[in-house]
């Protein structure tokens, strides 16, 4: 169990599953880090690297390793924050899949490495810092709103240095600054795709957008969406909203299914098997069995699954496929008996 401070507190992110540290004294989760990372995790993949810039507490990477096997990175300027996310990781056991870095982002090249991030996501600092501007006085949460480590510009050049050929940066902002990030953007190579304003309630202004950028592509195909509404007059949040906050038991059930994946053996019309491996075993078998499935099974319909493994990884599953496929039939008929198949 990770050891809390005396001013922290344990919550949870998306679902039941996810456990985040927080400080009572500095920035909580917010909507903007939400929002970010549930659009992103829907572009991400499981090999995938991806580096969090900015990360503070880590929110965004736990939110969207919840979907996903890809690696992160994260890139946390404040010394206490980034213990947080640390101790966070270890909360939810993510060691192997989650890095936490405690350095400001403009090193994040250096450190870490160019061209060799799929995707970046990035919640920065909002706000500049004008001559004779007054900040909180409190420095973690000044760090965290205003540009006094890291500027715009920066840390789109570092976003971009970061990322492969046609990675993806992923940036939640201020509307009023949209200007500035699509010409820091096309600066530095990377190319505004996709653009979703959020507005706290019908009628209003945009209070958020979120950017999606391409690196090194062609600057045409910018798509506005419409603006998302969060909340209902009454204060309360919007169904879809409240579906992107926190985990509903009909998505955790879709997600599980997701997660899933199958070694599975067929035996075939002329008494062969097959091994194959898949992420549903039901449309699988009709996709077999309609001659779609594979070359081999399609002149020996019809087929019936008659065994199955299940593996939280899809690399383990596909590994089985290859050992099963790679080993005579005496073998399989020995396998089949030992596991009480009958064939």
């Amino acid at each position: 169990m990770a050891v809390l401070k005396d001013n922290e507190r344990i919550d949870y992110i998306y679902s039941n599953d996810r456990q985040i540290i927080q400080a009572k004294d500095s920035f909580s989760v917010t909507l903007d880090s939400i929002f970010l990372a549930y659009f992103a995790q829907k572009k991400a993949h499981d090999n995938y690297k991806i580096v969090d810039l900015c990360s503070g507490n880590g929110a965004v990477s736990l939110y969207m390793s919840y979907f996903n096997r890809a690696h992160y990175d994260c890139v946390e300027i404040q010394k206490d924050i980034a213990h947080q996310a640390i101790r966070s990781v270890e909360l939810n056991h993510l060691e192997n899949r989650i890095d936490v870095h405690n350095f400001n982002a403009l090193k994040a090249p250096q450190k870490l490495g160019k061209d060799k991030y799929d995707m970046v996501v990035v919640n920065p600092p909002y706000f500049k810092v004008p001559e004779g501007h007054v900040i909180n006085p409190d420095e973690k949460k000044a760090i965290a709103r205003h540009e006094i480590a890291i500027n715009l510009e920066q840390i789109i050049d570092v976003s971009s240095q970061m990322l492969k050929m046609k990675g993806k940066m992923f940036m939640i902002h201020r509307p009023q600054r949209l200007a500035e990030i699509i010409y820091y953007c096309q600066k530095h190579e990377l190319s505004p795709k996709f653009i979703q304003p959020f507005i706290s309630k019908k009628g209003q202004d945009a209070n958020l957008v979120l950017i999606e950028a391409v690196k090194n592509t062609g600057s045409d195909g910018l798509v506005l969406a419409n603006d998302i509404v969060v909340h209902n007059v009454d204060g309360s949040f919007k169904k879809n909203i409240s579906e992107i906050i926190k985990e509903t038991p009909e998505n955790r059930e879709k997600h599980l299914n997701e997660g899933k994946y199958y070694f599975y053996c067929l035996k075939c019309a002329d008494g062969s098997f097959y091994g194959g491996f898949t992420n549903d075993l039901k449309h699988r078998l009709q996709m077999h069995n309609a001659g779609k499935g594979a070359k081999y099974t399609k002149t020996r319909r019809p087929v019936k699954m008659i065994y199955h493994e299940e593996f939280d990884d899809k690399r383990l599953a596909l590994k089985r496929e290859y050992w099963f496929k790679h080993h005579n039939r005496a073998w399989k008929e020995k396998f089949l008996k030992e596991h009480n198949v009958k064939f």
